[in-house]
């Protein structure tokens, strides 16, 4: 009898051996499996730019859906359309995605309920919720896009003057909700990188004392810099910290709406003054220069940087994207290498927009932002001199609290989703508009993300390889697709 227990004792152990080790190689295989599974994500486009979206909304075939995971294989010979990507070159690193939280938006998100409001800000930020978007824009003072008068923080009456910023406050931003709404987006997520811009500065400091057109008098460059200093501080005081900001919106354009020429060599000296007040207040908000197009980029940004003082006052360059090559961010970029680049400005619709997008990155931008959040049916608040094309949000103009989401919101979430803070954009052969585009990033946790964009009115097969692996893709006409897998560590 001894011996028959020992015996049942060795079967049973034996028996747990080999169900662990079953279990083991089960757990490996599947490891193995989830190491070569490409997760997918479809986003379609519908009358890109077409202003009938403030008329409702619209059925879209694909909404961020995720689609039937893909398997990495051994590289081998296909005849389809290829992407090749090479994580081992890389580029620069990516600060984020983003839209703005400028006055007119706001101003319709407070017509919101909180419950719809919060709603709103979740799908806009919230990494898990939304579509993660990490920088949002904002204005020091109001922009033309805003539901009120245009104001600064330090207006005086006419033929008054403040040099020493006495009547310097930010109350209008605080009863207007702006910085409760800032707030409450940083709360939702607290790794969101907040820019901001100044469209003009207080009347009295300018030529033509208006908020409109004119130019800063020289008199007045230390008040300026003490300004956006105060306005600096006081926003940190309500919670809000400014990562970085621009010294002037557009400073090539003087228009009818807040706007003001600042030539390069005023903007050198501003920065410069900038700079110094910073330091002296302890102050590590980042100073981006230009904040204009590509097309005038050329004659402003070198009498800046071509600067000792100038260049160590400056910490990125911003573009906007309304005139100009986009190649000419590559090269300033490569002029400049220790500068970031930064696309500040510009709204894109479709899977035209997607790939406009995607070249933003491949010329060497670190963020991109779109501008202007929500306008309402009625193509309402602002002051711009146009007609805007449709909003990332449109809010029913009767119903505050009805809303609807353009297609672009999905196709943006294509990329601010899946790409993380601290990715680098990493080498990957553009393709063609005839067949598919992309760009492709490594994230800080090893994983590929590849954004392919497919602009032509027919499904296109295309196959990616990235080292020893590939895989084979269908995507369906007129869609963004995200592609994200493991990096194979070496």
């Amino acid at each position: 009898m001894p011996f028959l227990k020992l015996s049942l004792a060795l079967l049973l152990t034996s028996l747990l051996l080999t169900s662990s080790m079953g279990n083991a190689v089960h757990a490996a295989d599947h490891k193995e499996t989830d190491k070569n599974k490409v997760r997918v994500w479809y986003s379609s486009e519908k009358d890109p730019a077409s202003r009938s979206w403030y008329n409702g909304p619209k059925e879209v075939t694909y909404a961020l859906d995720e689609q039937p995971p893909l398997t990495l294989t051994k590289k081998k010979a296909s005849d389809s359309h290829a992407i090749y990507i090479d994580p081992s070159q890389r580029y620069q690193s990516i600060l984020g995605i983003g839209s703005s939280l400028e006055e007119s938006t706001i101003n319709n998100l407070t017509k919101m309920s909180p419950e719809k409001r919060e709603e709103v800000l979740k799908k806009l930020v919230d990494p898990h919720e939304g579509i993660g978007m990490d920088v949002m824009r904002i204005t020091i003072g109001t922009s033309d896009f805003t539901a009120q008068e245009f104001y600064t923080y330090d207006d005086m009456p006419k033929g008054k003057k403040d040099p020493k910023l006495k009547h310097f406050s930010i109350q209008k931003d605080i009863d207007l909700n702006i910085t409760a709404t800032i707030k409450q987006a940083l709360h939702i997520n607290p790794k969101l990188k907040i820019i901001a811009s100044p469209w003009s500065p207080p009347a009295w400091m300018k030529t033509n004392e208006s908020l409109s057109r004119g130019k800063l008098k020289h008199q007045y460059v230390d008040e300026l810099a003490a300004y956006y200093r105060k306005f600096i501080e006081a926003y940190k005081k309500q919670g809000i910290p400014i990562y970085a900001m621009t010294l002037q919106n557009e400073p090539l354009l003087e228009i009818d709406y807040p706007s003001m020429y600042m030539p390069p060599d005023q903007q050198r000296e501003l920065a410069i003054t900038l700079k110094k007040e910073m330091k002296k207040h302890v102050i590590d908000t980042k100073i981006w220069i230009y904040d204009h197009n590509a097309s005038g980029a050329w004659n402003y940004i070198p009498p800046i940087l071509d600067d000792k003082k100038g260049n160590q006052a400056a910490d990125g360059i911003a573009f906007h994207d309304y005139d100009g090559d986009l190649s000419v961010m590559a090269e300033i970029g490569r002029r400049y290498p220790e500068k970031s680049i930064h696309l500040t400005e510009r709204s894109v619709w479709g899977t035209e927009g997607a790939d406009r997008i995607a070249q933003y990155f491949r010329n060497g931008a670190s963020s991109y932002n779109a501008w202007v959040t929500m306008l309402d049916s009625h193509i309402q608040t602002h002051h711009w001199i146009g007609t805007p094309d449709p909003t990332l949000f449109i809010q029913d103009a009767i119903h505050p609290d009805r809303y609807w989401n353009i297609p672009i919101f999905h196709m943006t979430g294509n990329f601010s989703k899946f790409v993380d803070r601290g990715a680098k954009r990493i080498e990957s052969n553009y393709g063609s508009k005839n067949t598919v585009t992309n760009v492709s990033f490594l994230n800080p946790d090893q994983s590929i993300v590849s954004v392919v964009i497919n602009q032509t009115s027919s499904d296109q097969t295309f196959h990616v390889v990235s080292e020893d692996k590939q895989f084979e893709a269908v995507i369906p006409a007129k869609t963004v697709a995200t592609y994200k897998w493991d990096h194979k560590k070496k």
